[in-house]
């Protein structure tokens, strides 16, 4: 679906009057659609819903983002970069290695229990099978820093005897992504088998506090572990 010069011209004209510059209007299209779509998924988000709430056109849709398809990669970029800008923002090679893994944890789970339509959106990509992930490179390259990060910090604290050598950064990663990722994801089913509210104040906690132990244990080297439990 296209849009001609002078319907562009007029919803342009429609944002100015808004008082609001391109930026902002792209900006507003962008945080309609990560709603609508971690609310009902690509298929079914529809391009009206998006745009009614920012008081724009659809066809503005179209001017700035070529097509649904492109917003919808749009949105899946700005979740993925948000939790990488989180991760790039925290000190943690100021931090002693085990005070930086901590953290580094602690920041994952309260970015996943803060940022829901993160979990949907991921979760949705995957039942789609990445096929619009894979359109986008700049999400690969960014986690690659993590990556980076994180086998500095290891390397650091396997030297000073403290973290055990053997632990792959790829691996930690997948297991401080899936211990939080798990929970929040299936929170609706567990709570119906478990009987159990997983999404309370005091739950919440209770698992954090869990993953931040289950994670340090698990890379720490038995000099360290020792040294704790003296």
């Amino acid at each position: 679906m296209g849009i001609t010069m002078v319907e562009a011209t007029k919803s342009r004209a429609r944002v100015r009057r808004a008082g609001r510059n391109a930026d902002q209007a792209k900006a507003d299209l962008l945080a309609s659609a990560r709603r609508e779509f971690a609310d009902k998924g690509f298929a079914l988000a529809g391009i009206e819903a998006i745009a009614e709430p920012t008081g724009l056109n659809k066809k503005m849709i179209y001017h700035y983002f070529g097509s649904k398809e492109e917003l919808y990669i749009a949105v899946l970029e700005e979740v993925y970069l948000g939790i990488r800008k989180m991760e790039d923002a925290l000190p943690l090679d100021e931090l002693e290695p085990l005070a930086a893994i901590q953290r580094l944890v602690e920041a994952t789970w309260d970015y996943y229990v803060t940022n829901p339509d993160f979990i949907a959106l991921v979760n949705q990509e995957n039942l789609l099978g990445a096929i619009y992930l894979k359109k986008s490179g700049i999400v690969k390259r960014r986690t690659s820093v993590l990556l980076k990060r994180v086998k500095a910090i290891l390397k650091k604290g396997a030297d000073q005897g403290r973290i055990r050598p053997d632990i792959d950064p790829l691996q930690l990663n997948h297991s401080i992504a899936g211990l939080g990722f798990y929970y929040l994801n299936n929170r609706f089913t567990n709570t119906q088998i478990y009987n159990f509210d997983h999404m309370t104040p005091e739950a919440l906690a209770m698992r954090r506090a869990f993953i931040v132990d289950f994670v340090m244990r698990a890379i720490m080297s038995k000099e360290e572990i020792a040294r704790l439990e003296r």
